[in-house]
């Protein structure tokens, strides 16, 4: 499921009810995918509801800022950078992180956010031109003793529990890529095994069948 930030219907809505979505990404315009800029002078807030927890990655940012990350935490600038805000709760409760500046700034902030409230929102305006940002959501739930309690979800080693239907893809769902070489991956997605893997079984499986018939007889 993909959002868009330049989507003024959905920028509109009071708020966006994500209760029963496992993931979802947000872009910073429609045309992120094509390589097209934004648009300078926009503004979109928008306020996502859910029923977990929730980790956001940045899969990617780059604005067109005048200054550099430390300047852009700095009230003062904040008419003349594009700033990307994640805020606690409602439009007007605490900011949980101020993502600006450029993306080749050393000091930028790429390590994963832990939303804990069921409302956040995100905050986006652009004094600009540049290509935006693209931002990941997985909800999850914290194991019980090394174990999920839903039986639909999938424990990954850092104790998340995310939908199990996510681990047939090659994105990183769990935080730490714990599902990739899973068992339960293999079992759920054969398509997903290396081909190396397959064939190897399917000799494996043959010697068995052979080696059974052999004996049998």
């Amino acid at each position: 499921m993909h959002f868009y930030m330049d989507n003024q219907t959905l920028c509109s809505q009071n708020i966006l009810d994500l209760s029963d979505v496992s993931t979802w990404k947000i872009y910073s315009h429609i045309h992120y995918h094509n390589k097209y800029m934004y648009f300078s002078d926009t503004h979109c807030s928008l306020t996502i509801r859910t029923n977990k927890r929730i980790w956001m990655s940045i899969d990617y940012f780059q604005s067109n800022s005048s200054s550099t990350f430390p300047r852009c935490t700095e009230a003062k600038y904040a008419g003349i950078d594009d700033r990307l805000q994640i805020i606690d709760g409602f439009q007007t409760g605490s900011i949980l992180r101020i993502i600006c500046g450029k993306d080749t700034d050393q000091r930028f902030d790429r390590t994963p956010l832990i939303l804990k409230s069921s409302i956040f929102t995100i905050d986006w305006q652009t004094k600009s031109q540049s290509y935006g940002f693209e931002l990941r959501f997985v909800t999850y739930d914290l194991s019980t003793d090394g174990k999920c309690l839903n039986s639909s979800q999938f424990y990954c080693q850092n104790r998340r529990c995310i939908d199990s239907s996510l681990i047939c893809f090659d994105d990183d769902y769990c935080g730490d890529n714990s599902h990739l070489n899973s068992v339960e991956r293999m079992k759920q997605c054969p398509q997903r095994i290396p081909k190396q893997k397959l064939m190897n079984w399917s000799w494996m499986i043959i010697f068995i069948v052979v080696r059974y018939t052999v004996e049998k007889s």
